[in-house]
């Protein structure tokens, strides 16, 4: 087991260990007892992974006394509704927690949003552990306390700064993903590498897909490096005043196209197909060499990842759904661009130049 240490201190120390190893959810219940005695334990999860982790957990769990209610709700990105949130909110109360009961977040990115969420604004606050179960989840989302819902017009438009009290990372329940899905997850790795890891880049360069095999022991090295990144970001900037505005990288566009979507085009795919045209627009106005560029590119399809957008996504249909999503306002939108592979550079872009770009792609 592998331990990153998230250090956050202010006026209270909100620091946390994010723990990465390998069958780790094995002693899930030594590491929830370390964080000392609460009143009432909750499983929050999603449909598919209920059977698959959530409720093995639950019994290993109740096996060493800690009896969790386990939560459910309907998997995707159309679950991230203030109607999921006030429901499971309203459980909560039904089962009688209180500001000491502790909830857990059994799942990918969604579950880990609307568990923190729900944490953030219940009782005004009460505690929670992320357990993510997708790559996408343990590399990224899981870590730094940003938590959320969807409105109609964009992605995460509410939400709050909620900091875990511990992230526990398996890599072994990768295993019940599809190839496909770990794959996607590799999105976010990759971003890491680009922004801040030209030794994480030089791994996957040279590993390729095969650092997806859960047998392998370059993929706990890969998450831990990438959670490293996260953390190292994430210490220095919590609320995204400015440093932290790197790890959207990709993500401008990303969002956009999963809006414009309708979501039918995932969160991996829509932030990979953004990080391509971001090492575009690098090329154009941050600096980076035709030579990083193309092997940037490169390495984005080496995992079977589209570094295009859709053909029929349009630039004004992108345009229309960042504007929507509060990415442009005044008519500029800050893009993260790659100077040199693992240093980014932050660049506003003027609307009209960004059009124009979108349309030679």
């Amino acid at each position: 087991m592998q331990r990153i240490r998230l250090k956050l201190k202010g006026e209270t120390d909100r620091s946390y260990d994010v723990l990465v190893g390998l069958g780790i959810l094995g002693d899930l219940h030594t590491n929830i007892k370390r964080l000392g005695d609460f009143t009432g334990y909750a499983l929050v999860t999603d449909e598919r992974v209920k059977p698959l982790v959530a409720e093995p957990l639950q019994a290993q769990l109740k096996s060493h006394g800690i009896d969790p209610v386990l939560l459910t709700f309907p998997g995707g990105e159309p679950a991230k509704t203030m109607e999921t949130i006030t429901d499971l909110c309203q459980r909560l109360v039904d089962h009688g927690f209180d500001r000491k009961s502790l909830l857990m977040a059994v799942g990918g990115g969604v579950v880990g949003d609307i568990t923190g969420f729900a944490a953030a604004i219940f009782l005004r606050g009460i505690r929670y552990v992320q357990i993510p179960t997708t790559l996408l989840a343990q590399v990224d989302s899981s870590i730094g306390g940003k938590t959320g819902v969807d409105l109609s017009s964009g992605k995460n438009l509410l939400g709050a700064f909620h900091q875990p009290l511990l992230v526990v990372i398996d890599p072994k329940v990768l295993a019940t993903l599809p190839l496909a899905a770990r794959l996607e997850g590799f999105a976010e790795v990759i971003k890491a590498a680009l922004i801040a890891d030209p030794e994480l880049f030089a791994i996957l360069d040279r590993e390729g897909p095969g650092a997806l095999e859960v047998g392998n022991p370059l993929l706990e090295t890969v998450i831990v490096k990438a959670c490293e990144v996260k953390c190292r970001v994430v210490s220095r900037d919590e609320h995204e005043a400015g440093l932290r505005r790197i790890l959207n990288f990709g993500h401008t566009l990303g969002h956009a196209v999963e809006a414009a979507s309708r979501y039918d085009i995932s969160h991996g795919l829509a932030v990979a197909a953004g990080m391509g045209v971001g090492i575009r627009f690098s090329r154009q106005w941050g600096g980076l060499s035709e030579d990083e560029a193309a092997r940037a590119l490169s390495l984005i399809r080496k995992f079977d990842l589209p570094t295009e957008i859709p053909a029929d996504l349009d630039s004004e249909t992108l345009l229309d759904a960042m504007e929507r999503d509060k990415k442009i306002q005044a008519g500029i939108c800050h893009f993260v661009l790659l100077k040199r592979i693992g240093e980014p550079v932050i660049r506003p872009i003027p609307v009209e130049e960004l059009r124009r770009s979108l349309g030679t792609l």
